[in-house]
């Protein structure tokens, strides 16, 4: 009796008791912590997977009617994505096979609120331009637990589950800031020709167009240009406008998805804001304006109204019909125009006139040559924004002509050192579509379907170019051509959900 009293008042081994009946509840609790991180970590990479595939269709969702089709290739083979920890095995990639999408025109006013009938693009041919948004889910993927739940419920299924995943992404247009706030009517609208084919067409390259300012009888065309207001407030005046114009840095910036117009404004004011490039000065565009500054080549064929008084500010062009005209040129316009595409020229010039004026001899132009090494002539003339390009790299701006005149500024103190300073950027219109809404100020914006450079040739005046501009087509969009708009427009595309 005095050992039986004895070991029951003995409480030594008492802890490896309670850790016996408290093991299995340590086990099942690191066994969940272990499955509650492998599924998050499953859901975390299907999420990422479905952001990415999202975010790489809602870049193609440009408002095209190949949008959808484009949408769709994007998210098939532009991105690659893995997933580990599902029941498939310890790494499985993620494919076009493993997601179902739709396409949305819109979405619920809060994210609380499901994605609604009216949201949803039921015809992925027809109503392609509509689509704004793509919603990519993730299809169930199998999670299979370790804790054994099934000891608890009796049910094996309950050891197993599934992990999915939904991402929403939207294209909400091409963001371009620093845009010169004026629009071209598409001078290809209606050609069949496809904008981003232009600049790389040597049908087109070193053409000259002419930008006239549009609306004046009523009719938008090919080749009509007018403004913008970019900061789409009302009461845009027109000497804000022509400011921004003049300016090298412009401080709004647009959208494709929709621009706002100002097709109103009086010729003067933009001819006096486009001409600041040519160290040239007049209107509310002072020569002290250090914000306005002209391009570090202005080489224009003027002359000094007065010989006997030089002044860089008080100068006058120089035509075909003056005594003067052999020893001052300036990059002279196409011989001729085609209607057939709008105001687009022949891309031929007086090329050895201007060589020959401006005393560059052919020391100078010696590398100056074709892709075939061959010299340029006027029957085989360069672009002139090539031959601009290389004046300012060869030093020859302060060549002088045989009347005098360099390309160097001497109205303007500070010159720009930007070479691009005498490219205007501007958004492209189709005008016939959308030519009810170009009388006035639009109501509603107006989806640009591209943004071009255009390297100006000569200033705008009266004597030479009928208050038109003229200019070469540098780029549109994209890589294609000389590298002026790589950077300058950028796809704004978001999740929303």
């Amino acid at each position: 009796m005095k050992m039986i009293r004895v070991f029951a008042r003995d409480e030594r081994g008492m802890a490896l008791i309670l850790v016996s009946i408290m093991l299995p509840v340590i086990i099942g609790f690191a066994l969940l912590v272990i499955d509650m991180s492998r599924a998050s970590n499953l859901h975390n990479d299907l999420q990422k997977g479905a952001d990415a595939m999202s975010i790489a269709g809602a870049s193609e969702l440009d408002g095209k009617p190949d949008s959808i089709i484009r949408s769709d290739r994007a998210i098939a083979t532009l991105v690659v994505n893995t997933y580990r920890f599902s029941s498939a095995g310890p790494q499985q990639t993620l494919t076009d096979a493993g997601i179902t999408t739709r396409y949305l025109r819109s979405l619920p006013p809060n994210d609380t609120i499901a994605i609604r009938v009216q949201d949803v693009i039921t015809d992925e041919v027809g109503d392609a331009g509509e689509a704004a948004f793509v919603e990519v889910t993730v299809n169930p993927t199998g999670f299979s637990a370790i804790f054994p739940a099934s000891f608890l419920t009796g049910s094996t299924a309950d050891n197993n589950f599934h992990v999915g995943a939904t991402s929403v992404a939207g294209f909400a247009g091409v963001v371009v800031c620093d845009m010169t706030p004026l629009f071209i009517c598409n001078p290809f609208e209606g050609s069949g020709i496809p904008l981003h084919q232009v600049v790389s067409d040597q049908n087109f390259y070193r053409k000259g167009i002419k930008l006239v300012q549009g609306g004046g009888t009523g009719a938008w065309g090919p080749g009509n240009f007018g403004f913008l207001n970019p900061t789409g407030v009302p009461g845009y005046g027109a000497a804000e406008l022509a400011d921004d114009i003049a300016q090298a840095d412009t401080p709004e910036c647009i959208n494709s998805r929709g621009v706002n117009m100002r097709t109103g404004g009086p010729q003067p004011a933009v001819r006096d804001a486009i001409n600041v490039r040519f160290d040239i000065y007049g209107g509310q565009m002072k020569n002290t304006d250090s914000l306005i500054p002209p391009a570090p080549n202005v080489r224009k064929g003027y002359k000094y109204k007065n010989p006997s008084n030089p002044n860089a500010c008080n100068m006058v062009p120089v035509t075909s019909s003056d005594a003067d005209w052999p020893k001052y040129r300036h990059m002279t316009q196409d011989t001729a125009y085609d209607g057939t595409y709008g105001r687009i020229g022949n891309g031929e010039w007086d090329y050895e006139g201007y060589m020959a004026a401006n005393g560059f001899t052919t020391a100078d132009m010696a590398d100056f040559v074709d892709s075939g090494g061959n010299a340029y002539s006027n029957a085989n003339p360069p672009s002139r924004y090539d031959l601009y390009k290389y004046e300012l790299s060869n030093d020859l701006v302060a060549s002088p002509s045989l009347g005098g005149e360099t390309g160097a500024a001497a109205c303007h103190a500070s010159p720009s050192t930007d070479p691009d300073r005498r490219l205007i950027y501007g958004a492209i219109i189709n005008c016939i579509e959308h030519e009810e809404d170009l009388n006035g100020a639009s109501g509603d914006p107006i989806p640009a379907v591209g943004f071009a450079s255009f390297f100006l040739t000569e200033p705008v005046d009266n004597a030479r170019t009928n208050g038109d501009i003229l200019a070469e087509i540098v780029d549109i969009d994209g890589i294609e051509g000389r590298g002026t708009m790589v950077g300058f427009a950028k796809d704004n595309v978001q999740l929303y959900r």
